[in-house]
């Protein structure tokens, strides 16, 4: 088996098995829209938080020459990343991203995608000259939800210097995640049992109709100071 095919056995999680290593809206795609954005050259220390197997970071050492940390609570994650291409080239630390164990001012990027967004924790380890790239669950409506997003970045001392609205790519994501899910339900349930299957079911399900009520949305943010 391959790494995350290891993954997926020991982690009976839709996300694991249907997303991929990019296991975020917009897939490698999105991640390499925040590369050409993130004003790194090569040597540039940059962590990748709540990494799963480091996608992010393994492209950013690959493609820029970047100094890539990839950190995430779950140990079996690194170690699937480290196996996959291009993994000796990333440091792997166990950390939570509300709490890095990292200096003050230590990265020229940091990274969050599609996890846990510390805006205070993050600008602590980010350089004075650094950027920040998200890709999360942003407010998709038009009364100051998305602008109230940035402000909160803004009070630490960030600028929005790009930003993609990815709530289509990512409600397509959902989609397929549910049909795949639907298609697949006795190999699913003979995995994750009958109980587990359906909560997961429900969890995409509900996704799909809040992305399609745009009750909830999605973007790709480069912050810059």
């Amino acid at each position: 088996m391959t790494p995350l095919e290891r993954l997926a056995a020991d982690y009976p999680v839709w996300w694991v098995e249907l997303l991929g290593e990019h296991n975020h809206a917009g897939g490698l795609e999105a991640a390499r829209w925040l590369l050409d954005r993130s004003r790194r050259a090569s040597g540039d220390a940059m962590l990748d938080c709540g990494a799963f197997v480091g996608a992010a970071a393994r492209l950013a050492a690959d493609r820029v020459g970047a100094r890539a940390v990839a950190s995430d609570l779950v140990s079996d994650f690194l170690a699937a990343g480290r196996a996959l291409s291009g993994g000796t080239r990333v440091a792997w630390v166990v950390a939570d991203t509300r709490r890095l164990p990292f200096a003050d001012g230590s990265f020229r990027s940091v990274w969050a995608l599609e996890t846990t967004t510390v805006p205070a924790e993050l600008s602590r380890v980010a350089t004075q000259r650094a950027t920040v790239c998200l890709c999360s669950e942003a407010p998709a409506d038009g009364r100051g939800g998305l602008e109230a997003f940035v402000a909160e970045w803004e009070r630490f001392g960030w600028s929005l210097a790009a930003h993609r609205d990815l709530t289509l790519e990512a409600l397509q994501s959902w989609r397929a995640a549910e049909a795949a899910l639907v298609r697949g339900r006795s190999r699913f349930e003979s995995r994750y049992g009958a109980r587990a299957y359906l909560a997961q079911l429900d969890q995409v399900a509900s996704l799909v109709h809040d992305y399609e009520r745009r009750t909830r949305g999605h973007g790709l943010f480069v912050l810059a100071r």
